[in-house]
């Protein structure tokens, strides 16, 4: 199995565990980091945890510049999936199971269900939620799903198959035009689209395990325990925590005031300190590449968005990055 994540330079740190997490507990596992950055920046500290870093714009994208220009940093990570995807099994042939997972994740087992799954079905998701609430009180959740997705696409598994090669070329056709997050026009980053899939495309399999996908938005229908020295949650395997939204994780944690909240604490408290010694602090505050232009003015949202909405400019500007503020002005509509 191979794994692979997106991530920018600031989350860099996030990667590093993810990937140390990963090999420690899939040893023979690969480690694919696509960074959406101009070039590589001057490293410090050691990466030789991955197995491999490309740079976003050398993954066989057409007209890079003028697809990552209409994006937002966050909106960028995204539109990437797809491509990763297809980086990845067009150079490590000898692959047949790539996982995607966002760099905000911790894995604490063995995806050996993961591996099950993939031997019958070409592409495996996990939703947010797995059951109805019967607590009005959380109703919020299923509303919340209702305008960011079914499926958290922090975790995508795929076999080499012709379903999986046909949801990537539909997938990366979208993500790149329209990976925006843009509730009016029914759009969370990439994240909407995979609510088509299983429509879309055959053997797909929603894969509901507790133990997968483990975030703040579910955590009140996990329950947490522990057994000797590992977690488990409802009863069963604790695989994959994602730590989406980590300085709010604890606030709804306190909300539960139960056994799931004494563990839940420990596992982000390890977590903080994990990506810490990994030079989180040091990292975070940088700035994306992408933000400016090559003569390094900033790059405004208003900017983006003119450039999004204007098909002309689009065709005229071969890259925009390589122009200055003042050409935008004429293509405000």
């Amino acid at each position: 199995m191979i794994f692979c994540t997106s991530v920018c330079t600031n989350h860099l740190a996030l990667a590093k565990v993810l990937a140390q997490s990963i090999k420690k507990h899939m040893p023979k596992s690969k480690i694919i980091v696509c960074l959406i950055e101009k070039d590589f920046p001057d490293w410090q500290g050691d990466y030789s945890i991955f197995d491999e870093i490309v740079l976003a714009k050398d993954m066989g994208f057409a007209n890079y510049e003028q697809i990552i220009f209409k994006y937002s940093q966050y909106e960028t990570a995204g539109a990437s999936k797809g491509q990763l995807f297809q980086y990845v099994f067009k150079n490590y042939p000898i692959e047949n199971h790539v996982v995607y997972l966002d760099a905000d994740t911790q894995v604490f087992g063995p995806f050996t269900e993961v591996e099950e799954a993939l031997r019958s079905h070409s592409i495996v998701l996990t939703p947010h939620l797995l059951d109805p609430t019967h607590d009005h009180s959380y109703l919020f959740g299923e509303f919340a799903l209702l305008n960011s997705g079914i499926y958290n696409t922090g975790f995508i598994a795929l076999k080499r198959s012709r379903e999986s090669q046909d949801l990537l070329d539909w997938l990366c056709t979208r993500l790149e035009h329209h990976c925006f997050h843009d509730p009016v026009r029914g759009l969370f980053n990439e994240q909407k689209w995979f609510d088509l899939v299983p429509v879309f495309f055959d053997h797909v399999l929603t894969l509901k395990h507790p133990g997968y996908n483990v975030a703040y938005w579910n955590v009140f229908e996990r329950n947490f325990t522990r057994s000797s020295s590992c977690y488990m949650v409802n009863g069963t395997s604790f695989r994959l925590f994602h730590f989406s939204g980590l300085d709010y994780i604890k606030d709804t944690l306190y909300l539960l005031n139960n056994e799931t909240t004494v563990h839940g604490m420990r596992i982000i408290d390890e977590y903080k300190r994990l990506i810490n010694e990994n030079g989180h602090q040091e990292l975070v505050n940088k700035n994306w590449s992408y933000h400016c232009f090559d003569n390094g003015q900033w790059i405004t949202d208003k900017i983006r968005t003119i450039y999004r909405n204007n098909p002309l400019a689009q065709s005229e500007l071969v890259n925009p990055f390589s122009e200055n503020r003042r050409i935008f002005k004429n293509y405000q509509k």
